[in-house]
């Protein structure tokens, strides 16, 4: 089975071949998520967390078209990115934007540090969908290799930070499949 770890970072996922467009320990493969050396048809699996708010108001789809190409029918994406109805909720609740800054734009660290978009759950679905994604979800972190290695991530960030118990989940969880046939 291929798995595919995209915008990995310095999280390295074992079983997976985890990709970065920024040189890690962590990378196996340094590429840009919008042109991967990946043939049409030859990953099972793949996982972004933290990674599609990165592109654009008008390049996250083609991105997800492309990554919906990689995919063998009958695939599965799992997607993770900051939930823009959480933070408007922990907004409205606490009224400081400054928890929320790194989730809405970015931590700014560095030229890829950037956030050029935003999402709830039905403008990701209606995106996926577009672009041929069928059966769009939600997914539970913690029922994910993510969750069962015991890997921390940004799918699984909350507010409090850290408070996975009591906290608000401010990421936005969905998987959804490829058409099989």
């Amino acid at each position: 089975m291929t798995k595919l770890h995209l915008g990995c970072g310095k999280i390295r996922l074992p079983g997976y071949v985890n990709v970065d467009v920024q040189p890690h320990p962590s990378v196996d493969v340094c590429a840009d998520l919008r042109d991967l050396p990946f043939d049409p048809g030859s990953a099972d699996l793949i996982y972004s967390c933290a990674a599609i708010e990165h592109f654009g108001r008008r390049q996250w789809q083609p991105v997800l078209a492309h990554w919906f190409s990689i995919l063998k029918p009958g695939g599965l994406l799992r997607l993770s990115t900051a939930d823009f109805a959480a933070c408007c909720e922990h907004y409205r609740e606490n009224g400081r934007v400054a928890d929320l800054l790194g989730l809405i734009i970015g931590g700014q660290k560095d030229d890829w540090d950037w956030h050029g978009m935003v999402f709830d759950f039905a403008i990701l679905a209606e995106g996926l969908e577009a672009v041929g994604f069928r059966n769009v979800r939600r997914y539970d972190w913690r029922e994910t290799d993510v969750g069962r290695l015991g890997i921390d991530d940004y799918s699984q960030a909350y507010l409090p930070h850290m408070d996975k118990e009591n906290g608000r989940l401010m990421m936005l969880n969905v998987e959804a499949d490829k058409p099989a046939g």
